[in-house]
């Protein structure tokens, strides 16, 4: 695949990242002026359910648009994501009713499903297992940059005391989003005529990818969710540390792919890799629960940092080692999963915090390593011989 190309699918993922994490550290200032002096818990109970109706949408929508990307292809179902989550961003930015915020941040999960799983999709015609190995981690290093933007921007946003922040951060998400756009229709039009290689002989995905990736995610929409509303309390930090702990969560995550890309050569580790990352997440989210400064969640948001870093472009790669000629809609599924889990990690995340605070993140790392446990296949001193 040329340069070009993939720098232009990585721009698309990173519109993608950067439309769902601006908002993410404002969520208390986007909310509270829609619930009409709601209780605390509601706000709570609010910030999680705002996350999770984004990845349930994307939950419903990226099997589609996998599925609808391997008979139309990719280019069309790209630049129609990225024109509709500028859109999607620019009527939150104006919403005046909570319904109205609901629908308007649902509208951008479904057209994130149409940039997210297509996105990967065109990385597996990559025949060298090494090339598209590191492309993967690309992709996860821009998905990334737009965490680590995003945070940036609404930090700064909020340290200059505008008088919108929430609606600047949507509109720079806007912004990004039509120049992603820009760029792809660009390409796009310089390689009209280029056909794709596709990939001879389709497999379905196991399950265990599904699951896997499920409990990644459902561990990232808790600790998102659940962190902004420690801080005034247990963690004793203001929006701007949030922030903060935000961009070392990308920052940390993107050194971690970094690595990966670097590791390509030694893929045959990766699944060893894949299983000491779901110990170290574990117990970052384990250290959190008993973080009590901002010191403190520099340690656990780092551990848990890196550790997703590394498991989610690796679930992502053994995955396209699985799948034939039509990756879009396995990928589409694979996204699926992940952002069901992340959806329900999120609901959990802000419901569970309101009735047991700190405990959530304990909750969390036991529901992830007992589940991966049962996702992945038993270990060769496990298994039953059969002689």
């Amino acid at each position: 695949m040329p340069l070009s190309s993939f720098l232009a699918l990585a721009g698309a993922v990173f519109a993608a990242a950067f439309a769902y994490g601006a908002i993410m550290p404002l969520l208390p200032e986007l909310l509270a002026p829609l619930l009409s002096g709601a209780p605390t818990a509601s706000l709570s109970w609010h910030a999680g359910a705002f996350a999770g109706i984004y990845m349930f949408a994307v939950v419903l929508f990226s099997p589609l648009w996998g599925a609808v990307s391997d008979r139309l292809g990719t280019k069309s179902i790209l630049l129609l994501g990225l024109v509709g989550s500028a859109l999607a961003a620019a009527l939150l930015a104006v919403a005046q009713e909570l319904w109205e915020a609901y629908l308007w941040r649902a509208l951008q999960g479904v057209f994130a499903s149409a940039l997210l799983p297509v996105a990967a999709s065109a990385l597996a015609p990559i025949a060298d297992t090494a090339e598209r190995a590191r492309k993967m981690a690309g992709l996860g290093a821009a998905s990334l940059l737009g965490f680590f933007a995003a945070p940036s921007v609404s930090a700064t946003l909020a340290s200059r005391g505008l008088a919108a922040p929430v609606s600047s951060a949507l509109s720079a998400s806007a912004v990004v989003a039509l120049g992603a756009f820009a760029v792809l229709a660009a390409l796009f039009r310089a390689q009209a005529g280029r056909r794709p290689t596709a990939v001879m002989g389709a497999q379905l995905l196991p399950a265990r990818f599904l699951g896997l990736n499920l409990l990644a995610y459902l561990g990232l929409g808790a600790f998102e969710v659940a962190l902004p509303l420690a801080a005034p309390g247990p963690l004793g930090v203001d929006s701007v540390q949030v922030s903060l702990l935000f961009v070392e969560c990308s920052l940390m995550m993107l050194v971690a792919q970094g690595a990966l890309m670097w590791a390509a050569p030694f893929r045959a580790q990766f699944p060893k890799v894949l299983a000491a990352s779901i110990a170290s997440y574990c117990a970052g989210l384990l250290v959190l629960a008993y973080a009590d400064s901002f010191g403190a969640a520099l340690w656990a948001v780092g551990l848990v940092a890196a550790s997703s870093g590394l498991l989610l472009p690796l679930i992502g790669f053994l995955a396209t080692v699985e799948i034939g000629d039509r990756p879009g809609a396995a990928l589409g599924r694979l996204t699926a999963a992940g952002s069901l889990g992340q959806a329900i990690g999120s609901i959990s995340g802000g419901a569970l915090y309101a009735q047991a605070g700190m405990s959530i993140f304990t909750t969390t790392a036991f529901v992830l390593g007992v589940g991966a446990l049962a996702a992945s296949p038993l270990p060769r001193w496990l298994r039953v011989s059969d002689r």
